[in-house]
């Protein structure tokens, strides 16, 4: 009878025991919480890294990149303004659908270009699809010499006032159209339609030879609507 009630005890024990153990145990996680990291302090030259902008690429940019601390960099900076005939549009230009096969001349010449030149024009209010095309070839001499012309490549811009205004300031950015350098190019670039008030653009012919030496671009541009 002893070691009936002894068995009994034994056993109420184990369980209270067992019940407390398994109490003890929903209290406290099996697994410890995940510690939040803490953000290093950044080095010097991390810092310096991401403090550094943007690098623009292309003709524009390349041209900036050339010019900067070379001993031909303030005198090659300051671009020339080729004097061309003015052309004043025509009624026709001034229309609200833009007429298909209207043309406006913008440039017919041949010229020097010893750092930057460029050719202001204007496309007329109410173009609803105006679209530049032309083409040019450079030399080292005048276009028809006999003369090897290896070198002469010329880079081409478009840009509107504002993106002018940065190429004038030395500031590297984007172009309503570009082309890298080449002996002779063919454009056909479509520009932002106008609306009632005209928009001024620049042709910029970039020469991107690091010495003195003018070239020569026989040029032809016009506008189409």
């Amino acid at each position: 009878m002893k070691s009936v009630f002894g068995l009994l005890v034994s056993a109420i024990v184990v369980l209270l025991g067992g019940i407390y153990a398994w109490n003890q145990m929903r209290r406290v996680p099996l697994v410890a919480p995940a510690q939040p990291q803490v953000a290093e302090n950044p080095t010097y030259a991390e810092a310096q890294e991401a403090q550094k902008t943007v690098a623009f690429t292309g003709p524009l940019a390349d041209y900036m990149t050339r010019q900067q601390g070379s001993p031909e960099a303030k005198e090659a900076k300051q671009v020339e303004t080729l004097q061309v005939v003015p052309v004043k549009p025509s009624e026709s230009d001034h229309v609200g659908g833009s007429v298909v096969g209207t043309s406006m001349p913008i440039l017919q010449t041949t010229f020097r270009v010893r750092g930057a030149v460029q050719v202001p024009f204007e496309v007329p209010p109410h173009a609803a699809s105006p679209r530049l095309k032309g083409s040019y070839q450079s030399f080292l001499k005048v276009a028809g010499a006999q003369n090897d012309d290896t070198g002469a490549e010329i880079s081409f811009l478009v840009l509107n006032d504002q993106q002018f205004s940065d190429f004038l300031n030395g500031r590297a950015g984007e172009a309503a159209f570009s082309a890298d350098d080449a002996r002779q190019q063919e454009v056909n670039a479509g520009l932002p339609p106008t609306m009632n008030q005209a928009q001024k653009y620049h042709l910029v012919f970039l020469n991107n030879s690091k010495g003195k030496e003018r070239k020569f671009v026989q040029a032809d541009f016009r506008m189409e609507f």
